[in-house]
């Protein structure tokens, strides 16, 4: 099967790699500078993504709400180039297992980032992007590839990097409500000014009567089950504010309230769970053209009632995260040369897990970027990375390298490589936890490997090519393993994803006198092949093969229509691929816009995460919602 897709991307990226080619001397220089997005995520200081030899995407808040997303993890899925992992509808937290979105096949391998501060904590690094509303966003940076570097441990594949609402030039306000099937609710209303900018926001789902089920093939004795989810409710509050010139305060706090029933087969209520997950981050940041320093907080924390034949258990499980970070950028003798520092506090509380744990990440690190020739750019970087564990835990000094290259053909036409190492320390969940579901292993030792990458970037008036090839290699993987009834971790032999990546937008229509000068049509994903070893040097497939989104959008002022298929497919652990199709849409009227969309068009069963093995003791699959109908009101003023 990946042979199949193989030849098939290809025959694309050849294809592309021509028309490159063939319209060098047509593209020109004011679309290919309309094009070339200013992003920070790729060296910590504003840097045009064209310019950048790492594979970098932005999205505005508008882009992300334009897909009919309810959350920045389904927006995300739809713009493409994530598989994506969550245990139940929308990604919720369910007991502490989180969603995730995984790039080119490195599971756990996610970086997430709010204006730069890391907000992952050490018990399980999990992050619920399912908390975030699209609306508390002013954009969201995407880079691709090792970058702990730039970002230190736990960068290994990608870094998602969530940029705050800025203040607004002049006072405006907006009130959203939206409505749709499955108990779907939502309504927010933002107020923004030159100095302060406040959202609020709410949102409702229906409970679920199921949303995962399990079953034991082989066993005459074992029963199945499954997992209902009650209704949910959240709420989020963001505020930004403008201290003095240069100096912001910036605040996201989010509350969710569900809970969950385990029925077996049998009709038998095994057990009840009611949880509430609230979240917290502030940042003081002054930022200059030449110097940023900021100074953050994060606060995780899970509180669940579990109600068993045995009795009620109380659980409390927190994750927070504190530091401070400085980056200072100067010229010296045609050197742009970066330098910064940072320190990050990581505690967590497990009570009835393992108790207590923290530990203390300190870094340097140091980038060069020099141009040759006014066409060929340079950059090399390092950091020295220390992690001081408690007395429990290990201690690690690395060294992590970096280097790439840009070289600009044309004003439409770049080609860049990159090599970069990347590391991450195992987390608590790891190394201690001990539930029904996983044992943690105090033996693992580190992850650790390298990222090799290399593409091109092309602009014209009728296109935007990114495609890149890459390679990636790692020592020690964590990954989980089940033996009998014990689930445990492990550090896995080679572990390696090859692959493609490519993210396109075509223009077919543009500068024509007609309504087409308004499509667009857009692909974005990936092929990879991703590779481990078990204990018995046993190789397995660790991650999707292939996953791409496909769109076709209609913008004008008064109308916007999104239709979107997510595809994926040769999925890890005999899961069955899917492909759900998407449409949202927006009719400006009296004093904003309505709204309307349809999730999973067809109603297609979508299986986001499971085991399904043959000769697995257990199969389990987690679903997420089926057909959905949305309509809402945007109103501004």
């Amino acid at each position: 099967m990946l042979k199949r897709h193989v030849k098939h991307l290809a025959c694309t990226g050849v294809a592309a790699i021509v028309l490159c080619s063939a319209g060098v001397v047509s593209a020109g220089t004011a679309a290919g500078e309309s094009l070339n997005e200013v992003v920070v995520t790729a060296e910590r200081f504003p840097t045009g993504e064209k310019e950048t030899p790492r594979f970098v995407t932005m999205y505005s808040s508008e882009e992300l709400m334009e897909t009919g997303a309810d959350n920045l993890a389904q927006a995300l899925r739809r713009k493409g180039g994530f598989s994506y992992k969550s245990f139940g509808p929308q990604g919720v937290s369910f007991g502490g297992m989180n969603s995730e979105i995984t790039a080119r096949g490195v599971s756990k391998g996610t970086l997430i980032l709010v204006n730069g501060c890391p907000v992952q904590g050490a018990a399980g690094q999990g992050y619920d992007l399912d908390m975030i509303p699209l609306e508390q966003i002013e954009r969201v940076e995407v880079m691709k590839g090792a970058a702990s570097t730039l970002y230190g441990a736990d960068a290994m594949a990608c870094v998602v990097n969530i940029i705050t609402k800025k203040n607004a030039k002049s006072t405006r306000a907006s009130v959203a409500v939206e409505a749709g099937s499955h108990g779907h609710r939502t309504a927010s209303a933002e107020v923004s000014s030159p100095r302060v900018n406040v959202g609020v926001s709410y949102a409702h789902l229906d409970a679920v009567d199921k949303i995962s089920q399990a079953t034991y093939p082989n066993s005459t004795k074992s029963i199945g089950y499954s997992y209902a989810r009650d209704a949910v409710d959240s709420g989020g509050l963001n505020l930004n504010a403008t201290l003095a010139d240069g100096l912001h305060f910036d605040y996201l706090g989010s509350i969710s309230t569900t809970g969950y029933t385990k029925n077996k087969d049998t009709g038998v209520v095994d057990k009840e769970t009611d949880q509430e997950h609230v979240k917290h981050f502030a940042d003081l940041r002054f930022e200059k053209e030449h110097v940023k320093l900021k100074a953050f907080g994060y606060l995780d924390q899970l509180d669940r009632e579990e109600r068993t034949s045995k009795g009620l258990t109380d659980e409390s499980n927190k994750n927070y995260n504190y530091g401070v970070q400085g980056d200072y950028r100067a010229s010296l003798g045609g050197v742009e040369l970066t330098t910064g520092a940072d320190y990050v506090y990581r505690g967590a509380d497990y009570d009835e897990k393992y108790g207590r744990h923290h530990r203390d990440d300190v870094s340097v690190f140091v980038q060069a970027k020099r141009d040759f020739f006014e066409s060929l750019t340079v950059v090399l970087g390092f950091r020295e990375q220390l992690i001081y564990g408690d007395c429990d835990n290990k201690d690690y000094d690395i060294f992590l390298p970096s280097a790439g290259v840009t070289y600009r053909v044309s004003p439409g036409l770049n080609f860049f490589a990159n090599a970069g190492k990347a590391f991450k320390a195992p987390t608590f969940n790891d190394l201690y936890y001990k539930g029904d579901a996983l044992t943690g292993n105090p033996d693992l030792d580190p992850e650790s490997g390298w990222t090799y990458e290399g593409g091109v970037k092309y602009d014209n008036d009728y296109m935007r090519v990114r495609l890149a090839g890459f390679h990636m290699t790692y020592e020690d993987k964590i990954e989980t393993m089940t033996v009998g009834k014990d689930t445990t971790k492990f550090n896995a032999g080679d572990y390696e994803s090859t692959g493609v990546e490519w993210e396109t937008s075509f223009y077919p229509f543009v500068n024509q006198a007609s309504f087409l000068d308004a499509v667009s049509l857009d692909m974005a994903g990936y092929l990879a092949d991703t590779t481990a070893e078990d204990t018995d040097g046993e190789e397995y497939q660790a991650a999707p093969e292939f996953q791409t989104s496909v769109g076709a959008s209609y913008i004008t002022e008064p109308l916007v229509l999104n239709l979107n298929i997510d595809i994926l497919r040769e999925r890890e652990r005999d899961l069955p691929s899917y492909n759900p199709v998407n449409f949202a849409g927006k009719l400006a009227c009296w004093k904003g816009y309505l709204t309307f969309g349809v999730d999973n068009m067809f109603d297609e069963t979508v299986v986001t995460w499971g085991d399904n093995t043959p000769g697995k003791k257990k199969n389990y699959e987690y679903y997420d919602l089926g057909r959905t109908y949305k309509l809402g009101y945007e109103m501004r003023f």
